[in-house]
């Protein structure tokens, strides 16, 4: 008789410590938000901060002035997008959200783990539910892992936002949806939980693989887009082009017209980078894919901020526009016009301030080099070229 309680009381003790450690899992969006807010996201405004003092440090009060004439970003708007984008409720909403769902989850969990290998009770759960949810927790256990790893290595970066959440949620439902449309597939058994793990991994492409089959199965023809994509910039690759499609910069158009400042603040990447990022699609905005390549073949940087320097109306003639026109094969009038074009562009103007340091692009720039300009304050869009200066790379000197 002294069996029975003794019995009870092991198995209810193993199932509290399962209790308390699905709380802990359930609770850890929370809880990575409140430590990004509070340790993560200060340590970040100052690095961003950092990084624009040295952006803007100039050895002249020539660079000086041209530096601070810059409308793109400055200390007090950084403040400002910071608490644009990170006040307490912008991050704490979805946190929670998420973590009302995942409590859900893995109370089900621990429901069928008490039905299978306890006391055979699924608590406030109806028996045929937790009977039919052993693959569908396979499932959830890999979304769950999938999100952790990707909580885990933005929190690393200080790159974590309100998107990482929603994203998480929208993996959450969309990875167990599909699995609920693999379960009616009938996989053998054995097969069955591996299966269902992976989807939490490969959500995405099990739903372009659906959709891919169902297009093909009513005969629909999928409209062709002639966006260009964002791994035509160089230095951006595929994860790279994921993280700025997070940000709704969906292809090289979106970058040429995001906002270097906000971009700044929402992602890890540092300025200089970004600002070579969208310096290369005002450019590449202008060009065909072939034309591009015709560019870089010639060791020509596919830059803006190169060609408005280089245009007619900054060097007074047209030898470079009737040069390229040449190799790209289109109008001379038209190639100087589209040069002409960014060396009026405020936004080619401000990158150009931005990038400009008084070293150039240096051993650690991460882009390519940038030729000077400047363009006097608009006044009937008289505008005057500094002359080209040649830069020595500060680590060639040493």
């Amino acid at each position: 008789m002294r069996l029975v309680p003794a019995a009870f009381t092991e198995m209810s003790m193993r199932m509290s410590v399962i209790w308390g450690i699905s709380i802990i899992l359930a609770c850890l969006p929370l809880l990575m938000a409140v430590f990004f807010l509070l340790v993560t996201l200060p340590r970040k405004v100052v690095a961003v901060k950092q990084d624009l003092r040295k952006l803007r440090a100039a050895p002249s009060a020539q660079e000086s002035v041209r530096a601070g004439e810059s409308k793109i970003a400055s200390e007090d708007d950084i403040d400002q997008l910071v608490q644009k984008f990170y006040d307490k409720y912008t991050l704490s909403v979805p946190a929670l959200l998420l973590t009302i769902f995942y409590a859900s989850g893995l109370a089900l969990d621990d429901a069928y783990l008490n039905q299978r290998f306890n006391s055979g009770s699924t608590w406030f759960f109806p028996q045929q539910l937790v009977d039919a949810a052993g693959p569908i927790l396979y499932t959830f256990v890999g979304v769950y892992l999938f999100n952790l790893g990707n909580f885990v290595r933005r929190i690393y970066l200080g790159d974590l936002n309100e998107q990482v959440f929603w994203g998480a949620i929208n993996r959450l439902w969309l990875s167990i949806g599909l699995g609920l449309v693999v379960q009616k597939a009938g996989f053998p058994s054995a097969a069955q939980p591996g299966i269902f793990f992976t989807i939490g991994f490969l959500a995405n492409i099990v739903l372009e693989w659906f959709l891919d089959k169902t297009l093909k199965l009513l005969n629909v023809a999928q409209p062709k887009s002639e966006d260009m994509p964002l791994q035509m910039v160089n230095g951006i690759n595929i994860w790279k082009a994921y993280r700025l499609e997070e940000e709704g910069i969906d292809n090289v158009q979106n970058l040429a017209t995001a906002d270097v400042t906000e971009l700044t603040v929402r992602t890890h990447y540092n300025l200089r980078t970004l600002i070579d990022w969208i310096d290369q699609a005002l450019l590449l905005i202008r060009l065909t894919s072939d034309q591009a390549k015709i560019l870089t073949a010639q060791a020509t940087a596919i830059s803006a901020i190169e060609l408005a320097a280089a245009s007619p109306k900054a060097t007074g003639n047209n030898s470079i526009a009737n040069a390229l026109a040449t190799k790209l094969n289109i109008d001379p009038v038209l190639m100087a016009a589209t040069m002409d074009r960014l060396y009026e562009d405020e936004y080619v103007q401000d990158l150009w301030n931005l990038w400009q340091s008084g070293k150039e692009a240096g051993p650690h720039g991460g882009g390519t080099m940038k030729m000077q300009f400047t363009v006097e304050p608009k006044a009937g869009q008289n505008m005057q070229s500094v002359p080209e200066e040649k830069t020595v790379d500060e680590g060639a000197k040493e």
